[in-house]
Order: C-alpha cells, then sequence, then structure tokens
C-alpha cells in the first residue's frame, strides 16, 4: 500500500514538523539549473555529486503546457520549496530540438517533456522509482521524493 501525503492539510498546519517556523514557510522559489547538452549536464551533475547532493533532473520546454502547469502547482507549493532547498535541480531544456537537447533525451530514454528522475549522488545514476512522465501533481511530487528518501 502506498503512503500518500497530503499537502494541502500539511499546508494549513504551520505548528507541525513540516513547517517548523514561519520564516519557513517563504522559502525561495527553486533555482534549476538550465542545461541543453550533456557537457553541460555532466559538469553541473560532476559538482553537485562532489557536494553529494541528490539530483533532481526535470526534462521540460518552454512549449510544454504541461511543464508550466507543474512548475505553477508543484515547484510553486511552499512545502516543495522547503524540500527542494537541499537538491540540485537540473533543468534539461528541450525546448529547441537539436543535437545536443537530443542527445540528453536519448541518454535518458526520455520521450519528450515533461519527465523528472532523480539521480543518486554517490553513483550518478538514476534512482530506482524515481522516475515521473506527464501531468504530476504536489502529492505525487512529494510522495516520489519519499520514497527516494529525499
Amino acid at each position: 500500500m502506498q503512503r500518500r501525503t497530503f499537502l494541502a492539510f500539511a499546508s494549513l498546519l504551520p505548528g507541525l514538523a513540516i513547517l517548523r517556523n514561519p520564516a519557513q514557510a517563504q522559502a525561495p522559489d527553486p533555482a534549476f539549473v538550465r542545461v541543453t547538452t550533456p557537457r553541460e549536464f555532466e559538469s553541473v551533475v560532476r559538482r553537485a555529486r562532489e557536494r553529494r547532493k541528490p539530483i533532481l533532473v526535470y526534462v521540460s520546454a518552454e512549449w510544454c503546457p504541461i511543464c508550466k502547469s507543474i512548475e505553477r502547482r508543484v515547484f510553486a507549493h511552499p512545502v516543495i520549496k522547503m524540500r527542494l532547498a537541499s537538491i540540485a535541480l537540473v533543468r534539461a531544456d528541450v525546448t529547441e530540438l537539436y543535437d545536443g537537447s537530443r542527445a540528453l533525451m536519448e541518454r535518458f530514454r526520455v520521450a519528450g517533456p515533461p519527465t523528472m528522475f532523480a539521480i543518486d549522488p554517490k553513483n550518478g545514476r538514476e534512482l530506482p522509482r524515481t522516475r515521473l512522465v506527464g501531468a504530476v501533481d504536489a502529492n505525487l511530487f512529494l510522495d516520489t521524493l519519499n520514497i527516494a528518501g529525499l
């Protein structure tokens, strides 16, 4: 049985451990590092691995309406912002399809945006059960972070 996390309820209870104090509720917007080529991607992942930070890869495009929805409804959620603060965030931008962006998509077997997955900082491999494809809500995203131990 999969455990569900209910963010709407959690965000209304600032006194609980999820939101320790009001200052934490104002977490900054997640800062994704934008990459468009495998070389840029490797550089960002190498730096994150050196700092032993888990890595979230988000494959998106400017023309993708579902990506825009995820950015508004998932990444903007206060609880999600707090959880992402300690994770290296990489946005593989495939807005323009050319050799570099195609190579990124092929490397990770991504059919198209939006696709998200976590990378283990120890070995640089995708963490099992962390891949999300298509429309995602905040509860499913948080459940995936919990499964990955992030």
